[in-house]
């Protein structure tokens, strides 16, 4: 048996962590700590080792000692760069997040989206006519033209009818600028079918939206509308901001 010190160690993957909302959240929680929460950890650990006797005599056994505080050295400190968008730019804050910039203001170059489908199951057709209203609704912000998508409706949801559509699609189409498909739920085999036909066999930007990710509350598919815009615009050739270089 190995016994790992969760303050010395760090994960590298747990089997089907997607499929479990909660133990992402807790995941992600444990290890997007500030370098404060991180030092209070390893000085928690230090002395808590220097209180067990156990542990004390453990090593004094090996003849080694820790000293009750971690090392200190001066580290450089870098200038705060500045994020530059087509009309303004900004100072990021401490997060280095910034989110909202971009979504409320203009990348530094968008592609306009005169030509595309959407690809969605006939159960899901009311959700997809929201995604289509809240994506011309959210474009105008960032710098971006949607276009009305072709509208592409399935019978329903197995792989085989997606890979038939899109092949037959994309093969009589040549003009297609990107396509987006709506999928039921999480699932990797279907995922992986239409990457496989946009990638290899047809080649054009596609972007995949998991039907369960828009809804929920009512700002929920507004926030994950513009994170998808982001994420297309870039397939298609844009750019988002940028940094003065040389930095």
């Amino acid at each position: 048996m190995v016994l790992l010190v969760p303050e010395l160690t760090f994960m590298t993957g747990i089997p089907d962590i997607k499929k479990d909302s909660r133990m992402v959240k807790d995941v992600m929680r444990e290890m997007l700590q500030s370098p404060r929460q991180h030092y209070q950890r390893l000085t928690n650990l230090l002395c808590r080792i220097k209180d067990n006797p156990e542990a004390s005599g453990e090593l004094m056994r090996w003849g080694l000692t820790l000293d009750p505080d971690i090392h200190r050295t001066q580290g450089r400190i870098l200038p705060v760069e500045r994020i530059n968008l087509r009309h303004s730019s900004f100072v990021p804050a401490e997060d280095l997040n910034w989110n909202k910039e971009v979504t409320r203001e203009a990348s530094i170059s968008t592609i306009a989206m005169n030509y595309w489908l959407l690809v969605y199951p006939k159960r899901l057709q009311d959700l997809a006519k929201d995604l289509v209203a809240t994506m011309e609704s959210v474009c105008g912000p960032m710098g971006m033209h949607v276009s009305r998508p072709a509208l592409v409706e399935l019978k329903d949801d197995r792989i085989e009818t997606y890979a038939k559509t899109i092949r037959s699609i994309l093969g009589s189409e040549d003009k297609v600028q990107l396509l987006l498909c709506i999928i039921a739920s999480s699932r990797e085999d279907l995922y992986r079918a239409i990457k496989k036909l946009c990638c290899v066999q047809s080649p054009v930007p596609s972007q995949v939206i998991n039907a369960q990710s828009l809804m929920g509350q009512a700002g929920k598919m507004r926030s994950v509308v513009q994170k998808v815009l982001l994420q297309m615009n870039c397939k298609m050739g844009g750019e988002l901001w940028g940094v003065d270089i040389p930095l």
